[in-house]
């Protein structure tokens, strides 16, 4: 790893300029030095349903299955350790409406959303507490972050057009909503579920927060939203609160593009954002020389997704059948060219696979 990943890089007068004019050639080894695959274990015992999110949480990985409705905890190897398998009825269990996880870092606990409350257990999977949903909260919960013990930021499903705020401040300890925040227009209402990634991420000990439409990123201050940075993109901006599109799924296709996927390191932010119908593209912006090469490519025919940036890699993970799409063998050293090979000639279909793309 580069000693500069150390060094710390703000964003140029809180301004990226990108140009969607110019497609700019790229290989995932300019900003790569190697690539790991860590295979899920795999048994009749250990399947994995569908992969919503994997939280990486001291020296584990807490998966998130949507389909099964459990935690699934594997190790820093991808060994099966435990899984959190609590859906019923009962004191301590969630619904099947499940939602999202997060590893709250001020009480060591995994909170589980299931649009109603927030379950709380140890990293045992032992209950902890159940939160329920305020009264006062303006929609269900979707994907929440904590910035202390009882302080929880819940990005909404808005239930009615009658608060359209998808931000809302709760205090769990006194049970009410503290603030709201972020309107958005009823159309994009129905576009809830786009991304299906959290709409969060974490950065230098803080907390950010984005929408799909939206060219500002906001940083979740104590007590509001901040604004942190804006995308530029010339002549293509638009204003999510006046497109005035139909209100027909189809029309969202028609924008020039969609901030699905965002995260930032030292030294790089990087987005994944749509582009009509199916096309995508990378948005990688190098802080320490104020510029963002706009990718639709690479050179090795694959890309990647970047779920998780840390100072050290890139963290995400694929079906054990779309391996092939993001991954070659002659990306890989010969350690992981041999799991490359063990896993294209499984008999059966294995879990998911967890990828880390190192740094420079």
């Amino acid at each position: 790893m580069a000693p500069d990943s150390y060094v710390y890089y703000p964003i140029q007068d809180d301004r990226i300029i990108v140009d969607l004019d110019k497609n700019q050639k790229a290989s995932l080894f300019d900003y790569f030095s190697r690539i790991e695959l860590i295979p899920l274990e795999t048994s009749d015992d250990i399947l994995v349903g569908y992969c919503e999110d994997i939280v990486p949480y001291q020296n584990r990985y807490y998966i998130f299955d949507s389909k099964l409705l459990v935690v699934q905890i594997f190790d820093q190897d991808g060994k099966f350790i435990s899984l959190i398998d609590k859906c019923g009825q009962g004191p301590g269990e969630y619904t099947p409406n499940l939602t999202s996880i997060f590893l709250n870092p001020f009480t060591g606990n995994i909170d589980i959303t299931d649009m109603g409350c927030i379950y709380s257990y140890d990293l045992t999977g032992k209950h902890v507490r159940t939160i329920p949903r305020s009264e006062e909260a303006s929609g269900f919960y979707w994907n929440l972050i904590a910035l202390s013990d009882n302080l929880y930021v819940c990005h909404i499903l808005m239930l009615n057009n009658s608060d359209k705020h998808k931000i809302n401040y709760y205090d769990v300890k006194e049970n009410k909503m503290i603030h709201r925040d972020y309107e958005e227009d009823e159309f994009l209402n129905n576009y809830a579920f786009l991304p299906a990634v959290p709409p969060f991420y974490e950065y230098n000990g803080k907390y950010y927060f984005y929408r799909f439409v939206d060219n500002e990123t906001y940083e979740v201050g104590l007590d509001s939203l901040k604004k942190a940075y804006t995308w530029d993109f010339g002549k293509y901006n638009y204003d999510a609160k006046k497109l005035n599109l139909p209100n027909e799924p189809i029309s969202i296709t028609t924008l020039p593009y969609r901030i699905d996927i965002q995260g930032q390191n030292n030294r790089y932010v990087i987005a994944y954002i749509y582009q009509g119908d199916h096309d995508r593209a990378y948005l990688i912006h190098d802080k320490s020389i104020d510029e963002c090469r706009y990718i639709k490519h690479f050179t090795e025919s694959v890309g990647f997704i970047p779920r998780k940036i840390t100072n050290e890699y890139v963290l995400t993970w694929y079906e054990h059948g779309e391996l092939e799409n993001y991954i070659s063998e002659d990306m890989l050293d010969e350690s992981n060219r041999r799991k490359y090979h063990e896993l294209l000639n499984a008999s059966e279909e294995m879990n998911p696979v967890i990828v880390k793309y190192y740094f420079k």
